[in-house]
């Protein structure tokens, strides 16, 4: 089960989710794989009626530890019928994963080079969501934008949130070099990556944007890459964090 936030405000706003099942669905592990949203459907609050009884793994499709994975996904869980048929798992977020900043600092490089943007010449901005209700909320993407710099030693790093401070709008206008290329610490395309986000960098913006969205000014290019949960690499990496979690679970299970 993939536990996203999910987004009910384009039509198309949650099939990144759809995507990853299939993806995932395509390694033929687990005899069920679907995604289950907060808004969206199928919801949280009644997703097991479509899985027979047995053991169910969550793998958290979000980037830190916080409000909505301590709070909010247990309660819509809680919801749903006849949870004693079933022995629930839940792995760890999926954006936490070691082998994110990795990926991370691929695109990087990817994005630069196709765009012949130059690194002594570029700021990299690492936007996270955030929240002012969890303290914890942030610490993932700190701890990405610290990597970064200790990894790209000529490229000025900065963060940006939505939800807290520094907010995105606000580090945008203190860039000081001509390019900027924005890395969504995000899982799914939506309102936040597809409006909010770019309208914060002056970039074109609306519910049927593509990533990447670009824009060049008078040679100086600004670039908002695709969410990090789009990477084609994350399906693999949930299936691990799936399995990893049920196979330890199952060997406790049988220790105890």
């Amino acid at each position: 089960m993939l536990a996203a936030h999910g987004s009910t405000a384009a039509a198309d706003s949650n099939k990144p989710l759809f995507d990853l099942a299939d993806r995932i669905r395509d390694n033929e592990f687990f005899s069920h794989v679907t995604p289950a949203f907060i808004n969206g459907e199928p919801n949280m609050t009644n997703v097991f009626s479509l899985l027979p009884p047995g053991d169910v793994v969550i793998v958290p499709v979000m980037t830190s530890v916080g409000y909505y994975l301590n709070e909010v996904i247990p309660g819509k869980i809680a919801e749903n019928e006849n949870l004693d048929q079933y022995r629930v798992f839940t792995s760890p977020v999926l954006g936490m994963h070691p082998s994110i900043p990795n990926l991370i600092l691929n695109r990087i490089d990817s994005v630069l080079s196709l765009y012949q943007m130059a690194e002594a010449d570029t700021t990299i901005v690492v936007v996270g969501h955030g929240t002012r209700r969890n303290p914890n909320s942030g610490k993932s993407t700190y701890a990405l934008v610290e990597m970064l710099k200790s990894c790209l030693p000529n490229l000025a790093c900065e963060i940006a949130f939505l939800d807290q401070d520094p907010e995105a709008a606000e580090v945008a206008k203190n860039i000081k070099t001509p390019h900027t290329l924005v890395i969504p610490f995000l899982i799914s395309r939506g309102p936040h990556t597809t409006i909010d986000i770019p309208k914060a960098f002056g970039l074109p913006s609306g519910p049927t944007t593509r990533f990447p969205i670009t824009e060049n000014r008078d040679g100086r290019m600004c670039i908002c890459d695709l969410p990090v949960g789009m990477y084609p690499e994350i399906a693999e990496l949930a299936l691990e964090l799936a399995c990893d979690e049920l196979l330890a679970g199952k060997f406790l299970s049988s220790a105890q």
